[in-house]
């Protein structure tokens, strides 16, 4: 691999988390680059090729025989177009690390649910005595840890349609949870958003696993064309071969074996029907890589969840106070709302990613809510569609979140649940999802 990359022009466009790593990997191994980014490094990296700073820093990409993309840079931009059409070769940090991985990868996409699953699934996994590296959208980019992997470890990786977008190969298991719409602002169209999420699965071979979610009609279009091949999970649903949630009990059946209970539905410490969901999924692709079940139970009842994923935050005067900052998605916040039966709290809003929020709305007039507290650029749109959904409930504009915290302090009743959940990404105030989520616990506890 080293000399097949130290004889290429390479550039990175964008020098994020991601490209990050790589740049890092690449100069462990004395392999030379450039970088190209619209604006300076946070962070000063020494003994760079070449730097393009600057607004035009996408000119002239026919200088390089080889760009890695960072995430956020679409691969139909028509500068990178343009490039691959000329011959440069397109990839990405994700990209190199399947091209070279020594080890059995599981996938996993959707729009929401992600990084529930890859955690849950790392937990079950490590129930065996194989080890487990989880990356990719969550956690370490996977290039970190391509250096420490053996032929016998297992690999998780989180993997957004960003990150999908330009793949030419799959991972060997594909994981497929619900898919709706997201990042609509990013993508073309939602044809082509689901395009990008098929290439988990597009290239694999006649030996791979692909398990989609039951309950998702796109989710189980992924699977036309190969049912000796798929496993699936359902949170309503017996499974032919897979895992599901019926008659309050957590079931799982591999190919030719009898259904087998493993735990009551109510062990799952996570709320709502979605954890539900997640949790039937991690146990099905854990069973498609031949781990035993034994120790599942135990696992699924010490998991203690993410960081900013409905996390309980503490308990002021009878009101609890939830952080679910990574739900940056419309399906995210509602399901959310439905995970509770106390009267909410909702603080929404934040930065555009071209989301249709009627179905918040919808949710929104259908649920005991004490009031919306709406903050960020969006604030707007998810007011309209709480009013096209006829929803009788009190709601609010606030400058920003300490205001919404403070207003949903001084309005809450005990016995009330406070919930962030966006629905929005977070780039209108705020660096990410996680700085979001930390104002927000520091803003409760403080």
């Amino acid at each position: 691999m080293s000399q097949h990359l130290r004889d290429r022009r390479i550039a990175l466009l964008g020098l994020g988390i991601e490209n990050r790593a790589l740049a890092d990997f690449l100069q462990s191994r004395q392999i030379a680059f450039a970088v190209c980014d619209a604006r300076e490094p946070t962070i000063p990296l020494a003994d760079v090729a070449e730097w393009r700073i600057g607004d035009d820093y996408l000119q002239a990409l026919t200088d390089f025989d080889l760009l890695f993309r960072t995430p956020g840079l679409p691969t139909l931009h028509p500068r990178l177009r343009a490039a691959r059409e000329y011959g440069v070769e397109v990839s990405s940090q994700t990209r190199l690390f399947l091209q070279h991985c020594p080890a059995p990868v599981v996938g996993i996409t959707g729009t929401k649910g992600k990084g529930t699953t890859t955690s849950l699934l790392h937990a079950l996994l490590a129930t065996d005595d194989r080890r487990v590296y989880s990356g990719g959208n969550i956690g370490r980019p996977p290039i970190e840890f391509l250096d420490e992997l053996r032929a016998d470890d297992r690999v998780v990786l989180e993997l957004s349609s960003f990150q999908l977008q330009d793949l030419d190969l799959s991972p060997h298991i594909a994981l497929i949870l619900s898919i709706t719409e997201d990042h609509l602002d990013y993508h073309t169209d939602r044809a082509e958003y689901i395009s990008a999420k098929k290439n988990i699965c597009r290239y694999q071979t006649t030996t791979d696993a692909l398990i989609v979610n039951q309950d998702c009609p796109t989710a189980r279009d992924f699977a036309t064309g190969r049912p000796d091949r798929t496993w699936a999970y359902s949170a309503t649903t017996p499974i032919a071969q897979g895992a599901w949630i019926d008659d309050g009990q957590l079931w799982v059946r591999c190919p030719g074996e009898e259904a087998a209970i493993l735990c009551p539905a109510t062990d799952i410490p996570l709320p709502g029907k979605h954890n539900a969901e997640n949790v039937a999924a991690a146990v099905a692709a854990a069973v498609a890589c031949g781990v035993p079940t034994a120790a599942f139970a135990d696992a699924i009842r010490c998991f203690q969840g993410l960081t900013h994923r409905l996390e309980y935050v503490a308990e002021r005067d009878g009101i609890t106070y939830y952080n679910d900052s990574l739900a940056t998605t419309v399906d995210a916040a509602v399901a959310a709302l439905e995970s509770f039966d106390e009267p909410v709290l909702l603080i929404a809003g934040g930065a555009s990613k071209g989301a249709d929020f009627s179905a918040l709305g919808n949710c929104i007039a259908s649920r005991r809510l004490r009031s919306v507290l709406l903050i960020g650029e969006e604030a707007s749109r998810i007011e309209q569609a709480i009013r096209q959904a006829g929803a009788e409930v009190p709601f609010q504009h606030c400058r920003d979140l300490q205001q919404a915290v403070a207003t949903a302090r001084t309005t809450a009743q005990s016995g009330d649940a406070v919930v962030l959940s966006p629905a929005c990404a977070s780039f209108d105030h705020f660096a990410n999802y996680a700085e979001r989520g930390n104002l927000f616990k520091q803003l409760v506890t403080t």
